[in-house]
């Protein structure tokens, strides 16, 4: 609290840009502090909204460039770093196909989507002037969003504030415990999986072969289709989404080799 008491807007800022970078530094503590102060004279709320949306809108900006001049690689990339990167280019290639560029309105109430809309607006090739102008309102609704709530119940703020700075480096230390031992947890679970599908693939190679030879078998392009126009698909395969093979289960005889293929 005496950091944003004595930088105040500059904190705001910076916490705020460095959040939609994708670093893991949560901004929602500070603005709900932010909001509080503003409440008791100590800044301008008007102020913190400026700085706040700024901050966000640089950031996003940044990662739309990125994404307009990377493509689809830097979707991959960011996925990567994540602990279930499978299911993360699958669930965000899904939301903004569902939503298109509407998903800026609400990416940053959303964990991964915050950080990944808006490479994939660039990716997409949208008009810079439609991405800002989306961009914006989220932007507003998450700063705004959150100070106000500050705002409103500062009493509130400041007693939670007050309990975990007397109980000091003891809650920090179970936090950082509990995010240690859930970050290991998925990562040995990811290993697992990754382990399991490793021993069950085969190469592009071999499954030419086996179609060459007529194998009877049966190739399924689990792929999410918004680049489906782009990339096509391979001659003969039926194309299932992850989240709907229980529906096609009548397609996947067990008497058959059954080859399912992403990107």
């Amino acid at each position: 609290m005496e950091l944003l008491t004595k930088y105040g807007y500059s904190l705001v800022f910076g916490v705020v840009l460095l959040e939609q970078l994708g670093l893991p530094i949560p901004a929602l503590p500070i603005l709900l502090l932010a909001g509080a102060l503003a409440a008791r004279g100590i800044l301008s709320f008007p102020l913190v909204l400026i700085f706040g949306i700024i901050a966000a809108m640089t950031g996003d900006i940044v990662w739309y460039f990125i994404g307009r001049i990377k493509g689809r690689g830097i979707l991959n990339l960011l996925c990567k770093i994540s602990l279930s990167p499978d299911s993360c280019v699958r669930k965000t290639e899904s939301s903004f196909l569902k939503y298109g560029m509407n998903s800026l309105l609400f990416a940053k109430f959303v964990p991964g989507l915050n950080t990944i809309a808006p490479p994939m607006a660039g990716m997409f090739r949208s008009s810079l002037g439609s991405f800002l102008s989306r961009d914006f309102i989220g932007a507003f609704a998450y700063i705004a969003g959150i100070s106000v709530i500050g705002l409103l119940f500062d009493k509130a703020v400041f007693d939670i504030t007050t309990v975990l700075v007397a109980m000091g480096h003891f809650v920090l230390w179970i936090v950082l415990g509990g995010l240690g031992l859930y970050v290991f947890w998925k990562y040995i679970k990811l290993k697992t999986v990754q382990r399991t599908l490793f021993k069950e693939r085969i190469t592009p190679n071999e499954l030419n072969q086996m179609m060459t030879d007529g194998e009877d078998l049966v190739v399924v392009d689990i792929r999410t289709n918004f680049l489906q126009g782009e990339d096509g698909m391979i001659p003969g395969a039926i194309r299932i989404a992850p989240d709907e093979i229980d529906l096609h289960a009548n397609k996947l005889s067990k008497d058959r080799w059954i080859v399912m293929y992403c990107t």
